[in-house]
């Protein structure tokens, strides 16, 4: 597993992100959508009399977890939640720098998970 972004990288890329959120949230949650397309589902608003839906968070399920990010007020709300068989058990509001830590430790762990399933597999087709 690769070591974790240190501080003051984390720090300086939280704060890049949050100068102009909206921009940055629509950016990251496609990137998302098409990296894991069965894993997250983007949150819209659509006002009244509004013509299109506004990009307002996205929520990215990873085994029990589920890893929320919303804009509110022009402010990030970050919050995971754990969910077992659907019913989720508890939610707990984080700072969005710990979000993202968390969510890249997930994801490591998933591609980890399945680089090995991958090599299982060619290993019982190659013999």
């Amino acid at each position: 597993m690769s070591a974790s972004p240190d501080f003051d990288t984390q720090a300086a890329w939280l704060r890049r992100f949050t100068a102009d959120a909206e921009s940055n949230l629509n950016a990251f949650a496609l990137r998302l959508r098409e990296a894991m397309p069965d894993r997250v589902t983007l949150l819209e608003s659509k006002g009244l009399f509004a013509r299109k839906a506004t990009l307002v968070g996205l929520a990215v399920r990873m085994d029990e977890h589920v890893y929320a990010l919303k804009i509110d007020h022009g402010r990030l709300k970050a919050s995971i939640a754990m969910e077992v068989r659907g019913i989720t058990l508890n939610t707990r509001e984080v700072d969005p720098g710990t979000w993202f830590a968390q969510l890249a430790q997930e994801t490591e762990k998933a591609s980890a998970h399945a680089r090995s399933l991958s090599q299982s597999i060619s290993a019982f087709m190659a013999s």
